[in-house]
């Protein structure tokens, strides 16, 4: 017969029912990888609530950007950078695969990463898209973006 746990403590076995009182299967012996996961999950939503939310940490060691890309600009800049999407503009059109590829070299240029650690990972054929950039911390993009977003 399976246990349940009844609030704080309790166990019972199968056909017993205490009114007012919710079942739950008990934790099995292996629940201390569970626990570990739990715990990493809950320090990259400690980290992540200090930023705004258009820019997120990605385990282990990346930081996804939504973007609100804007191609056909005569200069590449951000125009906005609030917690639903980052704003650029693209000097670029959007044909091709065009805008996508310079919308990725501003970005490395402006995080200051090398251009194969920046990717799109949705949203290449929109203008909302999610760009991955790879081997960075979120202090550190959020700091480039911040600098750059307040110079323009």
């Amino acid at each position: 017969m399976p246990k349940y746990k009844v609030g704080i403590g309790k166990t019972i076995k199968d056909g017993v029912h205490l009114p007012g009182y919710s079942l739950s299967m008990a934790p099995s012996k292996k629940g201390k990888a569970k626990a570990n996961s739990v715990g990493s999950t809950q320090s990259s939503d400690s980290v992540n609530s200090n930023f705004p939310s258009c820019i997120r940490f990605v385990p282990p060691s990346s930081v996804a950007i939504t973007v609100h890309a804007k191609p056909g600009s005569k200069v590449s800049s951000i125009t906005d950078f609030d917690d639903e999407a980052v704003g650029v503009q693209i000097d670029a059109p959007a044909k091709d695969g065009e805008a996508n590829a310079a919308l990725l070299d501003y970005i490395s240029s402006v995080i200051g990463v090398k251009r194969r650690q920046v990717s799109i990972i949705s949203g290449s054929k929109s203008r909302d898209k999610v760009v991955i950039v790879e081997e960075v911390t979120l202090q550190g993009v959020f700091d480039a973006l911040n600098k750059v977003s307040k110079n323009q």
